[in-house]
């Protein structure tokens, strides 16, 4: 009566499947062979070949809309990629970058707790492994009251992804640079750093398509070699630092601002720092500024005794510019050190 029992319940439960392993009933049923066959005709887990799994996913050749993470969802990997594009007044295409996104669950099974070793280290119990043979399990990380668990790969979900730049004029020392990720079945797409205000269109739900149209010009940060120092100098009791411009066209009719620090070369690492000061010009081919040390504002100066030995002094300069006008940002551009001059 209890095999019998048992029989009914698989084949209300697995109905379906004994259809679809084409069971003869007229010929008698082998349970044990029809729950083979039906599993044998599961749909093949993620992570096989020639399986694919979107946002929504195929199984037996048919799609199927993902419903968002179910019970024992764990996380998401997430797979970018940068898109640049450079100096070119045409339209653009970029490459074709594949995205891949696993989703992780936690699948967890009953642990049986064994027989008690009743502390007989030579019986049938000996040992610490809880299994036949072996004494008390041990409750790892993720076994708790009976429950193993474990973290496994689910569904995977693949994009192609594919941006397209309409025409814009950028500045030499510009690029636009974007990335998209995919995490779980969500695309995000993203501005790292771009000389225009862009509207983006996305088309497509598995070869994704971005089309980027320029909208309006917007300031960039300056390029950090357009000046570039020609000479430091020190004569009459003033220096003299001349600096060269790179892009005197690109920013013309707009000012750069030019600031200098004074140091003067101390014994080991204890150099002092005697003043600075900023001058602002006209965009030009280059800039020359001449000071002498109490032209600086020494507000923020380091009072140091005299050394005690006689000769020359070692002076030199750090200095920054920043562009004002709308071409650029407004930040400084740190250009580092001067050599060393001799002021006697």
């Amino acid at each position: 009566m209890k095999n019998r029992l048992i029989a009914a319940l698989v084949f209300m439960g697995m109905t379906g499947a004994a259809f679809a392993a084409d069971v003869d009933f007229d010929n008698g049923v082998d349970v044990s062979k029809v729950i083979e066959k039906a599993a044998a005709q599961d749909a093949p887990s993620a992570g096989q070949p020639g399986v694919e799994r979107y946002p929504g996913h195929w199984d037996d050749g048919n799609f199927h809309d993902y419903p968002g993470p179910g019970p024992g969802h764990v996380s998401f990997t997430r797979d970018c990629h940068r898109f640049g594009f450079g100096l070119s007044e045409g339209p653009m295409v970029s490459e074709v970058a594949v995205l891949e996104s696993v989703e992780y669950v936690q699948e967890c099974h009953y642990v049986p707790d064994p027989p008690p070793n009743n502390g007989d280290h030579h019986g049938p119990n000996h040992g610490d492994h809880g299994q036949p043979g072996h004494g008390p399990r041990s409750v790892d990380e993720g076994q708790t009251k009976g429950m193993e668990c474990h973290t496994v790969p689910a569904d995977v979900f693949r994009r192609s992804v594919q941006l397209a730049m309409g025409p814009r004029k950028i500045l030499p020392w510009e690029s636009d640079k974007f990335q998209v990720c995919l995490e779980g079945p969500r695309a995000e797409f993203s501005t790292i750093s771009s000389a225009y205000e862009y509207n983006v269109q996305e088309n497509g739900q598995y070869d994704l398509r971005y089309n980027l149209t320029p909208m309006y010009k917007i300031p960039t940060s300056p390029d950090q070699g357009g000046l570039s120092l020609n000479e430091f100098s020190y004569a009459d009791g003033k220096f003299t630092v001349k600096v060269s411009e790179r892009w005197p066209a690109e920013y013309a009719g707009e000012k750069v601002v030019v600031k200098v620090e004074l140091y003067k070369d101390g014994f080991l690492f204890f150099n002092s720092f005697k003043g600075d000061k900023e001058f602002t010009f006209d965009t030009a081919n280059g800039y020359d500024m001449t000071f002498a040390e109490s032209d600086l504002d020494a507000s923020k100066a380091v009072a140091t005794p005299d050394e005690p030995t006689r000769g020359a002094k070692k002076y030199y300069v750090k200095w920054r510019f920043r562009r004002v006008g709308s071409v650029s940002t407004g930040e400084f551009i740190e250009k580092g050190s001067t050599e060393k001059v001799e002021v006697r």
